[in-house]
């Protein structure tokens, strides 16, 4: 059964990552035009990466919560990784396709210097060769946010020997990985960034694939403590460690981003998963609230990534405080009216899952939009450079003139692209590779043949 819960917090994680990438052009092109402005979005938005630490956790717990009542075995594991290959592949090979051309087309990658900055010295056809296979070297893949993919794809190899064993080992199988993880680190075996297999296995953020694994097997054998609590609690830690981490370092890339990150995570899969089995969801009313009041408080604050730890701590903690209270009057406001007034309640269900509904579609489209959206936000950033030479434009085109205006077209020009295009994507291209390559499955792993029309299966 597939969980609309476990859709949207794969939007949100998609979205954080893309707002995170809109703020990082925003920046470029404020150093461009040679303007001083800060960004518009700061806060936790400048930890927007930790996108990428949910997605790790969500994809562990996807890969047991999906194979559970899978019989251990060969034909079960090569089921299991057809669909996995098929999954990813397809699409990242369009999309990386894209990105080379445009490489080729307009900045001359092929030939200048320019190229040697994006493969970090290594020939071509090597490289590129190794980015559409997603196989680990010492620069990101021809489309950068591909190095994530990179270590998918290690994570479905390994699952694949994973379904060779009993459910039952799972868990012990599991904890040793993440022992042997933290044993490499400990002998030397751990790097900022996966360049070769060895740094690959021992990466530590697959520390957050093992935890979505045992929330998955949790989760698996029906085990639902206090899930609104545990919700509104990792809400909370959550948008504290976003508002706290300050600049990215060595440390960060490595075991930083599983304590920051990862485990707050960890308990928003668990959270969300659970409440959703238990038809409780409307606990995810309080937290939401509380989330959005939270960021706000924190984007009013102003803060960089650069700021001193003791601002961004006063800041935070405002914030998580003003935060919690948004929780405890949403929750309570719905408590006291469910009593004295269940009809109006009621009747903002409708709206309420109206709202739901789109945030699972957004997460639908979310590896359309994470694959799609830095080839487009680099054709915005030049388009809105040049409708800033009109004068009468540049208050609104020209990134970093004074006032807002021009940030806020921006950031609403460059989602509302990215969205509309994740959007068709998934519609004409990702969903129906999906469809034919799970009729391939069938009939490769199932033995299953197509029935003459009007027959009635037994």
């Amino acid at each position: 059964m597939k969980l609309q819960s476990i859709q949207i917090l794969r939007g949100m994680a998609a979205l954080l990552v893309v707002i995170y990438h809109i703020r990082a052009m925003e920046i470029l092109a404020i150093g461009k035009n040679d303007l001083q402005e800060l960004p518009l979005l700061n806060g936790v938005i400048s930890n927007g990466y930790a996108g990428v630490d949910l997605f790790f956790v969500i994809s562990g717990f996807i890969m047991v919560y999906v194979t559970e009542g899978m019989k251990p075995g060969i034909r079960s594991s090569l089921d299991f990784l057809f669909a996995r290959v098929t999954r990813i592949y397809p699409l990242w090979w369009i999309f990386a396709g894209v990105m080379t051309l445009m490489f080729f087309v307009y900045n001359d990658f092929g030939l200048g210097e320019g190229w040697q900055h994006v493969s970090q010295g290594q020939p071509l056809i090597p490289y590129l060769i190794k980015s559409f296979l997603l196989v680990p070297q010492n620069a990101p893949p021809v489309l950068g946010v591909g190095w994530t993919l990179v270590h998918e794809i290690y994570f479905y190899v390994a699952f694949t020997f994973l379904l060779l064993l009993p459910r039952r080992t799972w868990l012990w199988v599991l904890l040793a990985w993440g022992g042997a993880i933290a044993g490499g680190t400990l002998v030397g075996f751990t790097e900022p960034f996966g360049a070769d297999y060895r740094t690959l296995i021992f990466y530590p953020m697959t520390m957050e694939f093992i935890m979505g694994a045992v929330v998955g097997l949790l989760v698996s054998s029906g085990v639902a403590w206090r899930s609104g609590a545990v919700t509104m609690v990792a809400v909370l830690w959550m948008m504290a460690s976003l508002g706290l981490q300050g600049t990215e370092d060595a440390d960060l890339m490595m075991w930083g981003r599983v304590f920051w990150f990862g485990l707050p995570c960890t308990l928003l899969v668990y959270g969300f998963a659970t409440l959703e089995l238990r038809r409780r969801q409307a606990w995810l009313v309080p937290a939401g609230a509380g989330a959005v009041v939270a960021g706000l408080i924190g984007f009013g604050y102003n803060l960089l990534d650069t700021a001193p730890w003791s601002a961004r701590s006063a800041a935070t903690f405002m914030s998580i405080i003003v935060g919690s209270l948004a929780m405890a009057a949403v929750f309570w406001g719905g408590w006291l009216g469910g009593q004295a007034m269940p009809a109006r309640i009621r009747a903002m269900k409708p709206g309420l899952l109206r709202i739901y509904g789109s945030l699972a579609r957004v997460g639908d489209w979310s590896f359309s939009l994470y694959l799609c959206h830095p080839i487009l936000l680099a054709p915005i950033r030049l388009g809105f450079a040049e409708l800033a030479k009109i004068p009468v434009l540049a208050p609104i085109f020209q990134t970093g003139h004074a006032g807002p205006l021009d940030n806020i077209v921006l950031y609403i020009v460059a989602l509302t692209t990215c969205l509309i295009v994740a959007a068709l994507t998934y519609r004409f291209i990702e969903r129906p590779m999906i469809v034919g390559f799970a009729k391939a499955r069938a009939v490769i792993f199932r033995r299953e043949r197509p029935k003459p029309l009007g027959q009635v299966a037994p």
